[in-house]
């Protein structure tokens, strides 16, 4: 019988939610770095981010939203792998969580049956 593929499971759900950042720290090159960019998704524990830098999962990273100048630090808990849908993308997870994004996520049960 073939091995069932793992099913990912998530803390809470992710909603799409665009948002103008600066995302700032150190490269996997050792580089100091500040890129304008925009959120993928967004959740009650992180985000998905689209970057043109080689971050490694662990690595600590500043956000900063252009909007309204709010800043949190994150520590990069994914990394997409080159040639898949998840190339260019990160996933960050807050290393102190607070209220940032300025909106109302859904309850927590929201995706059971």
């Amino acid at each position: 019988m073939p091995a069932q593929p793992e099913v990912e499971r998530r803390r809470r759900a992710r909603i799409p939610h665009r948002t103008r950042i600066v995302l700032s720290g150190v490269d996997s090159d050792g580089f100091n770095f500040a890129e304008e960019t925009e959120t993928v998704t967004v959740s009650k524990h992180g985000l998905s981010v689209r970057t043109s830098y080689n971050l490694p999962v662990g690595q600590e990273l500043s956000v900063r939203t252009k909007e309204k100048n709010r800043v949190a630090q994150f520590q990069v808990v994914w990394a997409g792998k080159p040639g898949t849908s998840g190339d260019g993308r990160i996933g960050l997870e807050w290393v102190e969580p607070q209220r940032f994004w300025g909106i109302q996520f859904p309850a927590d049960d929201w995706e059971k049956d």
